[in-house]
């Protein structure tokens, strides 16, 4: 491939690749805001079924229990098990593991160089601009974590010249399928359908019963 559509298609792939984590950064909001209220919904659903109720009670424990008052205030954690296991999450970016960053092996020079060029523009000691300040932030961390891929990104939004090898674009056509598959995961989740039906509370039940299916297959006889 010649070098003028290398660089063609690491700027295509750049720009999914920042749409991509802007809709995990959303995706992960979202969850945080609505997992406590479908925690709340399974909770009443369960009140209005004992039965059901005692029969999840060996996935749940005392978890099933009513809370306290002093435990229903704003941003106390999640008691009902909501996790990855179900199907309904706190929708994952995982920025610290491992499997997040496709480690390449570069040259630490070249990291170091595109750092400079980035904190050049972008330090807040040198710019008083809280978008370029975020790149700043945004950059300090992947130097630390030496994910190029990252620092590529933030190089095409701030017009930096750089030069993507065959390699790094394939291992960032990697980090995109990997990320769409986060995406896939969670909008099949029971969360993110209970959500998408809020103004169908028939629906909503439905989507909870499957949630506890899942959860606890030996309520399915009650559901019959």
């Amino acid at each position: 491939m010649s070098n003028k559509l290398n660089i063609l298609e690491s700027k295509k792939l750049l720009k999914e690749f920042n749409y991509l984590v802007s809709d995990i950064e959303f995706k992960n909001e979202y969850a945080m805001e609505y997992s406590r209220p479908f925690e709340i919904a399974v909770r009443q659903f369960l009140r209005e079924r004992p039965l059901i109720k005692e029969l999840c009670r060996n996935k749940f424990g005392s978890q099933l229990d009513p809370e306290p008052e002093d435990k229903k205030k704003e941003g106390e954690p999640i008691h009902i098990p909501i996790s990855s296991e179900t199907g309904v999450i706190l929708f994952a970016g995982k920025k610290d593991e491992e499997d997040d960053v496709l480690i390449l092996e570069v040259d630490i020079d070249k990291i170091k160089k595109i750092y400079r060029e980035i904190v050049q523009k972008t330090h807040p000691d040198k710019v008083n601009s809280n978008a370029l300040n975020n790149l700043y932030n945004k950059a300090m961390d992947a130097n630390k974590r030496q994910d190029l891929l990252t620092m590529y990104s933030i190089c095409d939004e701030l017009g930096i010249d750089f030069h993507v090898s065959q390699k790094e674009i394939d291992a960032l056509k990697n980090r995109i399928k990997s990320i769409k598959g986060q995406q896939l995961f969670f909008e099949r989740s029971h969360l993110w359908a209970w959500c998408e039906n809020d103004y169908d509370e028939p629906k909503r039940k439905e989507i909870i019963q499957h949630f506890l299916l899942n959860c606890a297959p030996s309520v399915k006889a009650l559901f019959n």
